[in-house]
């Protein structure tokens, strides 16, 4: 998977006039302005949720948007096409605050939106190796019982970051992260046959973004049930190849955030890497990355995990939306788009 073609350097205008045409190519039939909702619609829920069903399990990758919980918004993903959703932790999706009968509930609404919870993601609060003895015995328990809660949710994976020790050595942080794994995490995940893994998400309480870190915990760790939540975006923002670092811990890759990442050239000559918005995150296909290298390595290592569309992009997007139980119309342009790109190179049902 070496010696790939060079890719185009596409400007910043470039992407915008995609935008656009692929806005256009949505159609009049489909009135996708905002407040024209005709019954041929994506952006409506089915009209009787009660008859969805869930698309039949594949060898193939699964697609599907990261989003918090609501009904509104499991019953657009599958309009949408999409066969589910990924779930983050939030004030109310909480293993330790939800009842018996509102996690019943939750598997209910799945149920009759058609939207499968393929995996929960478990990351802001919970760092794995966290310096004080004391908290980090708190958090190792209640990743467990995250752990425990995305198996009775019916997921494979459970998504997180590495964790991080302020000042520590990545050396340090990694032997820090292995131990937890082999001794705390890796009973209960062969007990339940779950895998868990992290995102590439370059902060504090994410050590292990790069794929040094990454070879260093995994020699710690053989089991294979641990592994990554592959975000090719950030390798992009990185100058990092993502294509040769999806190939090499391919057999690690459990769960995959479909994002791109633009680079705006004329604002990073002026400013340097160390200056601001000379990147931004992009949906599938109005960026940099070359989706159908990428989606052929994850076909070629039998990847059948879901690639979450991780929407963070403003173009296609409107704010103060996120308490909301729907999205607005612009946000659902987004995920209907990034459906039609993304779908073009992964096998499907028929209409």
């Amino acid at each position: 998977m070496k010696n790939y073609p060079p890719k185009h350097e596409v400007g910043r205008r470039d992407f915008l006039k995609i935008g656009g045409a692929s806005a256009a190519a949505l159609g009049a039939a489909e009135n996708l302005a905002a407040g024209a909702e005709p019954e041929s619609s994506l952006a409506s829920p089915a009209s009787d949720p009660a008859a969805a069903e869930f698309a039949p399990d594949t060898k193939y990758p699964k697609l599907a948007i990261i989003t918090t919980y609501s009904r509104e918004r499991l019953a657009f993903a599958t309009a949408a096409g999409y066969e589910g959703v990924v779930v983050p932790l939030d004030d109310f999706f909480d293993p330790d605050k939800l009842s018996d009968a509102q996690i019943d509930q939750i598997l209910a609404t799945s149920r009759e939106t058609g939207a499968r919870i393929i995996s929960i993601e478990c990351m802001w609060g919970v760092n794995h190796i966290e310096p004080d003895a004391a908290k980090r015995e708190k958090i190792n328990a209640r990743f467990i019982r995250c752990l425990e809660f995305g198996h009775r949710l019916g997921c494979k994976f459970v998504g997180t970051f590495s964790g991080g020790i302020p000042g520590a050595s990545a050396e340090k942080q990694a032997k820090a992260l292995a131990e937890v794994v082999n001794e705390k995490y890796m009973p209960v995940l062969e007990k339940l046959d779950l895998r868990t893994g992290w995102e590439n998400y370059p902060t504090g309480v994410n050590f292990a973004t790069v794929p040094a870190d990454y070879e260093m915990v995994f020699s710690l760790v053989p089991s294979k049930r641990l592994g990554l939540e592959f975000d090719p975006s950030h390798f992009i923002r990185q100058f990092i190849d993502p294509l040769e670092v999806a190939w090499t811990f391919r057999d690690r890759i459990h769960a995959a955030h479909a994002k791109d990442t633009e680079i705006i050239q004329p604002v990073i000559q002026q400013v340097g890497i160390h200056g601001k918005n000379w990147w931004r995150y992009r949906i599938p296909g109005q960026g940099l990355l070359d989706w159908p290298k990428f989606i052929t390595v994850l076909l070629q290592a039998e990847f059948h995990g879901g690639i979450a569309v991780e929407h963070e992009d403003d173009f296609w997007d409107e704010p103060h939306h996120e308490n909301d139980p729907d999205f607005p119309q612009a946000r659902k342009d987004g995920f209907i788009l990034a459906h039609r790109f993304l779908s073009q190179f992964l096998p499907g049902r028929l209409a």
